[in-house]
């Protein structure tokens, strides 16, 4: 919806709506062709977004509005074993409230100085509930834990501890409320040094960011029950039923400032035609990982057993309730992390730079685009799956890391009904410091990062005469490829370089528009996603979600004009 008052203001205001209900996460085994999981998989998404924009031209700047809200509300329901036996499901439901504003003074036409200030802000409300099962063969692995601990116990004196339920319950509801607000001023210098089409532009931004997560989590079914054989002839054996729920309630905050400054020059050849290089500085909050919860509240829990258990028998030789480590033994010990330490993940900083340019040839009909980019990041974030990914997914700090990279595109329009056009991208991003325990990373490759990507493509429209029964035709059809693609850190598992056509014809007629469409039209065998997660016996499988194979379709649009 938009309004224009007069030549001064004028307003839109538009809403959209969004569902979306589907199967999900068809993981498998690598060597596998279908997914063999016993659990539903699936997600269903419902995302409300409205914008306002309002405009005020001024005499000699504009001010522009924007105000945005969005309303999230989705579930996930997964089969977090991957297999047909009964360990781990998850059923996460989420909402979230997001609104945002933004507010700009600029200069409203090209002189020697312009200008622009202007402020943003938003506040974020995230309810993530996140109730893990582990079901009756996750309990037998955590049995089983158990048994390997005492197996060095002489067999007449070895206790038998046993859980009584066979499922285990972790319920968890987090809220994370998150806002921020930033201030920037940006000014271009035009015409510098008296040289016409030369301009230095920079810019400064101040941002401060503040999360926090209130937690609730808790573990409902640990019990287990113990039987002591005698320890000396003419002693009574010893009986218990030990029950061991843990909770975990509290909340974590921390805030961050940052300031980004940002400079960049550039050089006009000609109105179409221009070169520049940019370096600015970027940034990406730090936070908290909720699904941290599932592992740290399994070893909580089996800490709290062993706590309970009577002296001198807690497996694996660890001391019971009623024994006092030795105090050399204690010192040894490192220390443990916080709670908070265990969740949190900080901030990424990143120093990018940029020289690229935009030509043009044969009267326009041909566009050439070219960047060349280098970035320094510090504190990279990356996405971990805990514990093989039997216990969610977290991001986490990987030290110090460095891309370097091209993107060339080309674009050939000999006429209004034709074209084409072709891009490629090539990027190196490597680890420059990055150690997890005992193992080096240092100059492998980030992974989920392709190293090629190229597009190539086509259209060409028909526009028929009148008293057709037709009015237009568009057919498009286009090349996509990426690869090598890294799933791991050590660089030991990828994809190599596969390529995707597509297809589409449209018929048009008056309002009403028919597309025909093909995806994968040559049935291009990728895997779109890779990670590695244990089994019930404790070994690690090579698990992939399987690209998209051939899939035709039609869809019917109908415009309405007002």
């Amino acid at each position: 919806l938009e309004l224009e008052a007069n030549d001064a203001f004028s307003a839109s205001l538009f809403s959209v709506f969004d569902y979306v209900s589907q199967g999900a996460f068809p993981y498998m085994h690598i060597d596998s062709t279908a997914v063999n999981f016993n659990e539903p998989s699936s997600y269903k998404r419902k995302l409300f977004s409205q914008g306002l924009s309002l405009k005020y031209q001024g005499d000699g700047f504009m001010v522009n509005s924007n105000t945005g809200y969005q309303y999230l509300n989705d579930e996930m329901y997964m089969d977090q074993d991957y297999s047909p036996r009964s360990v781990f499901s998850i059923l996460q439901e989420q909402n979230q409230h997001s609104i945002s504003q933004e507010i700009t003074f600029k200069s409203d036409k090209k002189d020697r100085y312009n200008w622009v200030v202007g402020a943003f802000g938003f506040y974020d409300y995230r309810k993530v509930s996140t109730p893990v099962a582990l079901k009756e063969d996750g309990v037998k692995m955590l049995q089983q834990r158990i048994d390997n601990g005492m197996i060095n116990i002489p067999e007449d004196r070895r206790p038998s501890v046993k859980y009584t339920n066979d499922r285990i319950d972790l319920p968890g509801i987090y809220r994370k409320p998150s806002k921020g607000i930033a201030f920037f001023q940006q000014s271009s210098m035009n015409t510098l040094f008296g040289a016409e089409g030369l301009s230095l532009t920079f810019g400064i931004r101040a941002d401060y960011e503040h999360t926090a997560m209130d937690y609730f989590t808790e573990t409902q079914g640990v019990e287990v029950k113990v039987d002591i054989p005698p320890m000396f002839p003419g002693m009574p054996p010893i009986s218990r039923t030990l029950q061991s729920d843990t909770l975990m309630e509290g909340r974590f905050s921390k805030g961050f400032w940052e300031v980004l400054p940002k400079v960049a020059l550039q050089y006009d050849l000609r109105d179409d035609a221009f070169v520049y290089f940019s370096a600015s500085k970027g940034y990406k909050t730090g936070g908290y990982n909720e699904q941290s919860f599932s592992d740290i509240l399994q070893n909580a829990m089996q800490e709290a057993l062993m706590g309970k258990m009577p002296g001198g028998m807690a497996p694996g030789g660890r001391p019971g309730a009623n024994d006092t480590p030795p105090a050399e033994a204690e010192s040894e010990t490192p220390k443990k992390p916080t709670l908070e330490e265990q969740l949190a993940f900080d901030p990424e900083t990143s120093w990018n730079y940029e020289l690229g340019g935009r030509l043009t040839f044969l009267d326009k009909k041909l566009n050439a685009n070219f960047t060349l980019f280098a970035m320094d990041v510090d504190n990279i974030q990356i996405i971990h799956l805990l514990n093989n990914a039997t216990a969610g997914r977290t991001v986490s700090n990987a030290g110090k890391s460095s891309s370097k990279g091209v993107e060339l595109s080309l674009a050939y329009a000999p006429s209004n009904s034709f074209s084409l056009f072709t891009e490629y991208g090539f990027v190196s991003a490597k680890f420059k410091n990055y150690k997890s325990g005992d193992v080096d990373y240092t100059n492998n490759y980030i992974p989920f990062a392709p190293r090629h990507t190229l597009t190539v493509g086509g259209s060409y429209n028909y526009t028929f005469g009148n008293g057709c029964f037709i009015d237009r035709v568009v057919a498009n059809a286009q090349y996509s490829g990426a690869g090598k693609i890294y799933w791991t850190d050590a660089n030991d598992a990828y994809q190599s370089f596969y390529g995707l056509t597509n297809a589409s014809v449209t018929i048009e007629k008056g309002n009403i528009a028919l597309e025909l469409w093909g995806k994968n039209i040559f049935d291009t065998s990728y895997n779109a996603f890779y990670f590695e997660a244990k089994d019930i016996a404790g070994n690690s499988n090579p698990l992939v979600q399987k690209g998209t194979p051939t899939t035709f379709g039609a869809k019917l649009r109908y415009t309405i004009n007002y």
